[in-house]
């Protein structure tokens, strides 16, 4: 989309929202953002677990400090999914929640309650994960060894870092959920649109005030080299989240 202008409607949305205007549109707006990065979240999720098949597929293992290391990674990478998974989907905060738990199959509701069980019983807080269908994550073991004039004590435990099964199922259940909310961000998408179009059309000051609002790409990135791939990006109509467009409407006055 060469020489398209980009509004920010975010930022449109924050000066809205101070100034008591069109609440409904920065309410849908607010829930569009939500929408993208509920994606984000469950993409990273499931390229985490993907990494974790693919390095368990790959590794060598020649050694002990070979393998420390892929325990290290493969629990890291594993956790997070978990943890991306729980925030696009039931943790709470300030993002809007838009999946429930309706519309799964009995399967993948069974994976998404143990999906929670684990985050809340056994990685968002200390706890064993004793009531795992894959087993427990932690063991542990207080050891008194003693013979007849020494005694010993010492503790030993061990952390599953990875469930393979629970990995499995997780991605299946992660897939559907990608579904879903491409399927909320087409609608919320479409209520943005309609609810823009009215406010432009019945707020004279609307219009006027559009271009203040145009998408900074360079503010946005984090890095000039990101600004780059992001505009370019924009210049071909590439973008992957680029995946639903309207026209905007022009002010009428």
């Amino acid at each position: 989309m060469r020489g398209a202008v980009r509004l920010d409607l975010v930022k449109l949305s924050a000066q809205l929202a101070e100034e008591g205007r069109h609440p409904e549109l920065v309410k849908a707006i607010a829930r569009a953002a939500a929408a993208g990065s509920i994606r984000e979240d469950l993409r990273a999720a499931l390229a985490s677990l993907r990494l974790v098949e693919k390095m368990q597929g790959e590794a060598s293992r020649e050694s002990v400090r070979d393998m420390s290391d892929e325990t290290t990674v493969t629990g890291a990478l594993f956790t997070q999914a978990i943890i991306l998974y729980a925030r696009a989907t039931f943790t709470t905060g300030k993002r809007p929640g838009l999946l429930g738990e309706s519309g799964l199959s009995e399967e993948d509701r069974a994976t998404h309650d143990e999906v929670k069980l684990l985050r809340n019983s056994a990685i968002g807080h200390f706890g064993r994960g004793d009531d795992l269908q894959d087993g427990p994550l932690v063991r542990e073991a207080v050891i008194l060894s003693f013979t007849r004039g020494q005694k010993q004590l010492g503790v030993y435990t061990v952390r599953a870092q990875h469930k393979a099964q629970l990995s499995a199922r997780l991605c299946h259940l992660i897939e559907v959920r990608l579904r879903q909310i491409a399927d909320r961000q087409d609608a919320l998408f479409d209520t943005v649109h309609s609810l823009f179009s009215q406010a432009v059309q019945q707020d004279a000051k609307l219009g006027p005030s559009l271009p203040q609002f145009q998408f900074d790409i360079e503010a946005f990135c984090a890095s000039p080299d990101a600004a780059q791939r992001l505009y370019a990006q924009l210049e071909a109509g590439q973008i992957e989240d680029m995946d639903y467009v309207v026209s905007i409407p022009k002010h009428q006055p």
